[in-house]
This record gives C-alpha cells, sequence and structure tokens, in this order.
C-alpha cells in the first residue's frame, strides 16, 4: 500500500515542481518583455521630445528672443526659421507687420516734418500779414478830432478778412473794411493784394465809388482763382464830420445817430463786390457825423457767430451790445463787442473771422 502511495506523492511532486518552473519562466519572459516595452516607450518619449524641441520648442524660443530685439525705433526683423510649417508663418507674419509699422513710422514722421514746416509757414504768414493791418493805437495820437481802433481775429492761422485806415491829406481820412470770400492762405494773399491796391488808388485823391471802380478792374483783369471781396469804403472829411462812402457788397455799416443810439444804416442797395465783374459802378453816398458820435464797420463774423445751438449772435445782440454803454472809447466798443460775442459762442468753434472798427468823431 505504501508504494503506490509513494509513487503517487513523486509523480505530484514533480508536476508541482514542473508547474513552479514555468510559472517562473513565465514570469521572467513577462518581465523582460514588460522592460523592454518600457525602455523602448522611453526611448520613443526622448526621441519625440527631442524632435520637438528641435522644430517647435527652438525655433519659438528663437523667434521670442527675435520679437524681443525689437523695439523703440528699431523695428527690423530679419529672422527666417526656414521650417515650412506654423513657426515660418508666424515669423513671416511679424516680419510682415513690421515692415507695414516701419512704413508706417517713416510716413508719419514726414507728415509730422511737413507739417511742423507748414506750421512754420503759416507763422510767417500771421506775422506779415498782420503786420500788413494798421496795429499801433492810439493810431494818430496828434489829432485830436478823432479816435479809431480795430482789429481782426482770424478763425485760421490766416484769414480773408482786413481793415485799414490812413490819412489821404490833413483833412481826409480813408476808413476800409473788407471779407474775402474763403479762408487760409489764398484768401489771405487775395486779401493784402485788395488791401494794397484800394489804398494806392484811395491816396490818388479818388472818390470811394472811383477807387472801387479801379479796384475792382485791377483785379478782375488777372483772378484766376475767381475770388471776390466785399469791401466798404468811405472817407471822413476831418473838418465837417461828413462821410463820404460805397459799398461793395458789404455788411452795412452801424452809427450813433442823433438820437443818441446805434442804429445800422441801411445805404440802399449793394453794388457787386470786387473781383466779380469788369467795370462794375458803384453808387456813392453821404451822411453826416456829429462830434461825439461813432462808427462801427464790422464783418459778417460778428453777427454770423454761432453757438452749440447753432444760434447766431444776430443784429440784435449786437446793437444791444452797442447801445449798453455809449460813452465807451473806440477800443472799448470794440473790445464790449468782443466779450459779447465770446460769452455767447462759449465752447463752440470759431468758424469765420471777426473784423471790427470804430470811430469815434470828436469834431
Amino acid at each position: 500500500m505504501q508504494s503506490p502511495t509513494r509513487a503517487l506523492y513523486q509523480i505530484l511532486n514533480t508536476v508541482s515542481e514542473k508547474a513552479v518552473s514555468d510559472t517562473s519562466a513565465h514570469i521572467r519572459k513577462s518581465l523582460l518583455v514588460l522592460f523592454a516595452v518600457t525602455a523602448l516607450a522611453v526611448l520613443l518619449t526622448l526621441l519625440i521630445s527631442y524632435l520637438l524641441s528641435r522644430h517647435i520648442v527652438r525655433p519659438i524660443e528663437k523667434l521670442t528672443q527675435e520679437v524681443g530685439k525689437v523695439e523703440g525705433d528699431s523695428l527690423s526683423f530679419d529672422w527666417n526659421p526656414g521650417t515650412g510649417d506654423e513657426t515660418q508663418l508666424l515669423a513671416d507674419s511679424f516680419r510682415s507687420l513690421t515692415g507695414r509699422m516701419q512704413n508706417y513710422i517713416d510716413d508719419l514722421q514726414t507728415v509730422t516734418a511737413e507739417k511742423e514746416r507748414i506750421g512754420a509757414e503759416l507763422n510767417i504768414a500771421t506775422r506779415i500779414q498782420e503786420g500788413m493791418l494798421p496795429n499801433t493805437f492810439p493810431a494818430y495820437p496828434d489829432r485830436s478830432e478823432f479816435g479809431i481802433f480795430a482789429s481782426m481775429d482770424p478763425a485760421k492761422e490766416v484769414g480773408g478778412d482786413f481793415f485799414d485806415f490812413f490819412l489821404i491829406d490833413s483833412d481826409h481820412l480813408g476808413l476800409v473794411i473788407a471779407d474775402v470770400c474763403g479762408k487760409g492762405v489764398p484768401a489771405a494773399l487775395f486779401m493784402m493784394a485788395s488791401k494794397i491796391i484800394l489804398a494806392n488808388n484811395a491816396k490818388q485823391g479818388m472818390s470811394p465809388s472811383r477807387a472801387l471802380y479801379e479796384t475792382n478792374n485791377a483785379i478782375c483783369a488777372n483772378n484766376k482763382m475767381e475770388l471776390f471781396v466785399t469791401v466798404w469804403f468811405g472817407v471822413l472829411e476831418i473838418s465837417t464830420g461828413k462821410i463820404t462812402a460805397a459799398n461793395a457788397g458789404h455788411e452795412y455799416p452801424i452809427r450813433m445817430t442823433d438820437g443818441d443810439h446805434y442804429e445800422i444804416i441801411n445805404d440802399g442797395q449793394h453794388s457787386f463786390a470786387v473781383g466779380v465783374f469788369p467795370d462794375e459802378e458803384y453808387r456813392e453816398y453821404e451822411w453826416q457825423l456829429s462830434p461825439g458820435q461813432k462808427l462801427f464797420l464790422y464783418t459778417d463774423g460778428v453777427m454770423e457767430a454761432m453757438n452749440q445751438n447753432r444760434e447766431q449772435f444776430g443784429a440784435e445782440r449786437l446793437l444791444e451790445t452797442l447801445n449798453r454803454d455809449l460813452s465807451l472809447s473806440p477800443e472799448e466798443t470794440v473790445s464790449s463787442v468782443r466779450t459779447a460775442v465770446d460769452d455767447f459762442v462759449a465752447e463752440a468753434e470759431q468758424f469765420d473771422d471777426l473784423t471790427m472798427l470804430c470811430l469815434e468823431y470828436r469834431g
């Protein structure tokens, strides 16, 4: 009985040992496969990391460095990664952007330089224009028979309005106020030419109508820009207070009447402005100033000054301002009107030249 049992035990022991041996062999083989797979995965990871670093990370780092060099006035970006991928596209886009920015800066610098040059020339033009207008007050300190003051405030650097006054002889004072159509440099040049021609004609002793006639023909003969100027021109006979005047399409004058108040003097139908038609005849008229009375001349920029509600200053406000204090001197009268216009306009932009002249006849 023991021999079969022992034999069976030996067989079972042999089978068990073989099973353990086979299992151990399978486990070792599995571990070797797992180790090989893990090693291969690590190698693939390292390879992919290297490729990513070489083709993506390093180009991006280099792009970042090159972009960092672009600062201040230096907008040069010439780096080309040569990768042919998204990094290449990004570099090309940034190169195009910096190129456009550089062109914009160059254009801006050119425009700024040109603007500064034009500004300097306009500043010179402003000083020239100011020098063309009477600017010393009191104008005739040795003449007690009259007092006079005038001002011109252009809407731009230079304007098209002008005023003038000059002694034709010891007993006659010429008075001019005018408004050229348009603004800026063309109007200013036309203004200066008109002023010189009219003054030269007046100082030759021509009557107001004749002076305007000759001035108009001279301007029409070479008026390629087709500009024109409205002019009120009067001559005061100092010894008597008589004013002889002609109106070439300008605003009606305002004068102090015998009733001791200012009113607009409708001098009849206007003639055409100077520079419109040659051989235009200008109607002449006369009226009398008594000692203590004043004459106020202006351009349309005064009455047409607008506030933010697009309301005009108008004739009513102008007359109200003038009649508020009749005792003001010519300078104070002009200053009073300018203050009233400024208060009315407030923050609105000045859109037209403001020119005023006030004469006080003292006899």
